[in-house]
């Protein structure tokens, strides 16, 4: 894997204003999360421990702009060849939506080369119409319908690419 200075030239990000960084749990208490985010913190007891354990399995970044952050993101690899990716977002991602939706671009395509990956995978829910879009805008095809997956008893939408 690269080292963050390498990722943040990869990604297309200059290092200083717009970058990535290694994630930390602190993060999950810094960034004001979109009303989904919150929705799966008040609906899934110990969230953050589960994410930890989540997040040191796989690479867990931050993507911060002008100090503030704007979402944290990984891949959690389930067996060689195969990943899923996750992201929570801010409420203010809409502010810098170009500078990251274009770092996403990247990131997925140098993910599934440095890993190998055959398949990457994101889940989204169902009623989630923003996250919808922005999957499918990554590239992602839809695959099928979860039903009652989310730790909030809703439906979620699988996706994938293949690479």
């Amino acid at each position: 894997m690269s080292s963050l200075e390498e990722l943040n030239a990869i990604l297309g990000l200059d290092g200083a204003t717009n970058k990535v960084v290694e994630w930390s749990p602190m993060h999950l208490h810094l960034c004001e999360v979109t009303d989904w985010v919150e929705d799966n913190l008040k609906n899934f007891p110990d969230y953050e421990t589960y994410l930890r354990s989540f997040t040191e399995q796989g690479l867990a970044l931050t993507g911060i702009s002008d100090g503030e952050i704007y979402c944290m993101f990984g891949v959690y690899e389930f067996w060689h060849g195969m990943a899923e990716a996750w992201m929570l977002p801010s409420k203010h991602l809409n502010r810098k939506t170009i500078v990251f939706h274009r770092a996403a671009l990247r990131f997925f395509e140098y993910i599934a080369e440095a890993k190998a990956l055959r398949r990457l995978q994101i889940t989204v829910n169902a009623a989630n119409v923003h996250a919808d879009r922005w999957a499918r805008r990554c590239y992602f095809e839809r695959e099928g319908l979860m039903r009652r997956y989310g730790p909030d008893g809703n439906d979620y939408w699988m996706y994938s690419r293949l690479f």
